[in-house]
């Protein structure tokens, strides 16, 4: 029976969770508080809305995390990684090793961070992709791009907070799906992305990459990551969608028959089976990845 092992992205940093991963591994800790020059625990205890919650404090601290986490994980057949969990997973599999891969995520926030749109994420659930791209260009909406096809019938979109508002309205009215606002600070894996794509593929080209001990799959190609094309496929995935369906859909056909989520929550191991088996989906209640 082959397992994957998927690293989460932002939205699963939820409260104190993962605290004694820093006790049991302190010289990692201690590693990672160096680098980005400040304690990981404020980081956890945090109020939302303060700067503790910054995305350049909670990004960095999810991988600081989640990535110790996995030291616990047994050997699994492939790796995935949701959104910035990919740099994590790619850490995981020897790609870059944990200073670099914390580095790049901090530079990686910090650049979507920069972004003068003032957006954020929606996601909509109920309604597969094609039906809501038809429901878009119908009402006009040409300044929303998809963010990440998580699910069969879960969309997330990115763009201008008053459209995603408006998108949300028109949803709710259809009665046939649900939209609900992600707590995103930014317009993620959208056009808007661009110059955060160009500043990030700037430092990328300075990362000597290492062939993946254990494959990982791209979130842009649905496949696994070939190194050559590593600093390409991740710069391009901060303005490109999160095809995170076709990636399950990829590693069912190729054997694997449980995903495992790298640290708390469950959420990718719901969208697991959501992708993989026709007759479940995740539900209009269900929590959405950013």
């Amino acid at each position: 029976m082959l397992t994957a092992l998927a690293f989460p992205g932002q939205g699963a940093l939820r409260g104190r969770t993962g605290a004694d991963l820093l006790d049991r591994y302190p010289d990692r800790a201690a590693q990672a508080e160096d680098i980005l020059g400040h304690a990981l625990r404020p980081v956890l205890t945090a109020e939302p809305g303060t700067p503790w919650r910054h995305l350049t404090r909670t990004q960095p601290t999810l991988f600081v995390l989640t990535r110790l986490a996995a030291l616990d994980e047994p050997e699994p057949a492939y790796l995935a990684g949701h959104s910035m969990g990919e740099l994590t997973a790619l850490c995981h599999a020897g790609s870059i090793d944990f200073a670099t891969g914390l580095r790049l995520v901090l530079l990686r926030a910090q650049l979507i961070s920069a972004c003068p749109v003032p957006g954020g994420m929606l996601a909509v659930t109920g309604i597969g992709a094609e039906a809501l791209t038809a429901v878009m260009a119908a009402e006009g909406f040409t300044d929303l791009d998809i963010a990440n096809l998580n699910a069969p019938d879960q969309t997330v979109l990115a763009g201008p907070a008053d459209s995603l508002r408006a998108l949300a309205a028109v949803v709710r009215r259809s009665g046939v799906g649900k939209a609900t606002l992600i707590d995103a600070p930014n317009p993620g894996h959208s056009r808007y992305m661009a110059g955060a794509a160009a500043g990030f593929a700037e430092a990328l080209a300075q990362v000597p990459f290492r062939a993946p001990r254990i494959p990982v799959v791209s979130n842009v190609t649905a496949r696994p990551h070939r190194p050559e094309r590593l600093a390409e496929l991740l710069a391009q995935h901060l303005y490109r969608p999160v095809r995170w369906s076709d990636s399950m859909a990829y590693l069912s056909a190729a054997g694997v028959t449980r995903l495992r989520q790298a640290g708390s929550g469950g959420l990718l191991p719901k969208l697991w089976t959501a992708c993989t088996a026709p007759d479940v989906t995740v539900g209009p209640g269900g929590d959405a990845q950013e």
